[in-house]
């Protein structure tokens, strides 16, 4: 009995969520950017591009929209990771030096230390 109670609790609290739009600001996304939300506390560590030219999307996925590049010399703050398409892995950033907000595949850029937070 205890854990069918536990469920509906759950459930009751993930719709109420859902309604009240709270868990996107709790997760700290802007579904329309891939930008953290701005009243959200997120663990977030420096990180770096590997190559230049890294494309910034505005989702986890080759297919899309481009936001900016990202060159080597510029900083970056790496919020969390996502697995995109064939379960590759994507880090949620921002380009500090343009502001440019995104998601770049793991294999051209990421955190200067672990982070082990997904988005």
């Amino acid at each position: 009995m205890r854990k069918n109670a536990i469920g509906v609790l759950g459930a009751s609290l993930v719709l109420g969520l859902a309604l009240t739009g709270t868990a996107a600001a709790d997760v700290g996304a802007d579904p329309s950017s891939g930008a953290p939300a701005a009243s959200a506390k997120l663990s977030a560590v420096s990180g770096r591009f590997y190559v230049d030219g890294v494309r910034i999307r505005n989702a986890p996925s080759l297919d899309a929209n481009v936001n900016g590049l990202g060159y080597i010399g510029h900083k970056v703050t790496v919020y969390c990771s996502t697995k995109g398409p064939l379960e590759t892995v994507w880090w949620r950033i921002t380009d500090t030096t343009t502001g440019v907000p995104g998601y770049i595949e793991q294999s051209y850029g990421g955190p200067n230390s672990p982070l082990n937070v997904s988005c």
